[in-house]
């Protein structure tokens, strides 16, 4: 089976095609199985599949599900089953509801992580991104670094904390938190909360278990659409450049869009041919634009 290619075939046969241990990350939104009478919440046998997913994946990759309701744990506990371990769960918030008619507005969508050996990676995010729907943190952080840097007391406290980790290259890590004193007895020394802010603003910010990103609102050419930015940093956590994703409900092929953009390689499944292609266009558009030179 040939990779950086999209096929438009049913995923539970054609993974059947896909050598044992030569996937590196399985990224993909299933149906939910909760719209009734839709083409895109098509049924498939989940332990099956899922078994083909053990299969066909590396000691160390990951499985990555996005979902919600009964099926979404269902699927959780079916890969526990099969020997996966959960590794963490992400929330996605949209930041706008998926329909105005519910009774709950519901703005987030869970994401799963799971492996049978991997470690996920540690991920920087850049300052501006990180916060960027958090105004009242980010002016929180910069009316203290204001006070700071008028050279006040935080501002030697600053001074101070950079200089003892340029000494010891890093801050200490102990009692799971790194760089804070756990109590007054702690031998780890205390980091003054400013100098993390300096820190983030020059070298980003760790990855948190809520990301945001804003839902795909006009131009969609699939109802469950992702943002190509959200799956790229999906990636980040649990693959490295140069490795395989497969997605085997590619809908409008944003995994493979992100794979492209992370210098990742994808293998996709559609089932749909009016999805199918529409993703592949979608693609094609992607792989005609020039690259920037780094």
């Amino acid at each position: 089976m040939d990779i950086n290619k999209i096929y438009n075939e049913d995923c539970q046969e054609s993974i059947k095609q896909i050598p044992d241990t030569s996937i590196d990350c399985i990224l993909t939104d299933p149906p939910y199985l909760y719209l009734k009478g839709q083409k895109l919440d098509r049924p498939f046998d989940e332990r099956t599949l899922f078994t083909e997913f053990k299969r066909v994946l590396k000691p160390t990759g990951f499985v990555v599900l996005f979902g919600r309701g009964t099926s979404f744990y269902r699927w959780n506990m079916i890969l526990a089953d099969l020997g996966f371990e959960f590794k963490e769960e992400i929330i996605w918030n949209k930041r706008r509801t998926s329909s105005p008619v519910l009774p709950l507005a519901r703005v987030h969508e869970s994401i799963s992580v799971h492996t049978l050996h991997g470690s996920i990676n540690k991920s920087m995010i850049n300052y501006g991104e990180a916060k960027a729907f958090s105004l009242d943190k980010i002016t929180e952080e910069l009316k203290r670094l204001g006070t700071a840097l008028n050279k006040g007391p935080q501002f030697y406290k600053i001074i101070e904390n950079l200089k003892k980790k340029n000494e010891a290259g890093t801050y200490s890590e102990g009692m799971g938190h790194v760089g804070y004193a756990t109590s007054f007895s702690s031998p780890y020394h205390k980091r003054h909360i400013n100098t993390y802010v300096v820190e983030s603003m020059i070298n980003g910010v760790r990855e948190q278990s809520i990301i945001e990103e804003n839902r795909i609102h006009l131009g969609q050419i699939h109802p469950t659409q992702k943002p190509v930015r959200l799956l790229e940093r999906i990636l980040a956590l649990t693959t490295k450049p140069g490795d395989v994703v497969l997605d085997p409900f590619s809908g409008s092929c944003s995994t493979a869009v992100a794979c492209i953009n992370a210098d990742r390689k994808y293998i996709g499944f559609e089932i749909d041919k009016e999805y199918y292609d529409a993703g592949i266009k979608r693609l094609n558009e992607v792989l005609s634009e020039p690259k920037l030179k780094m």
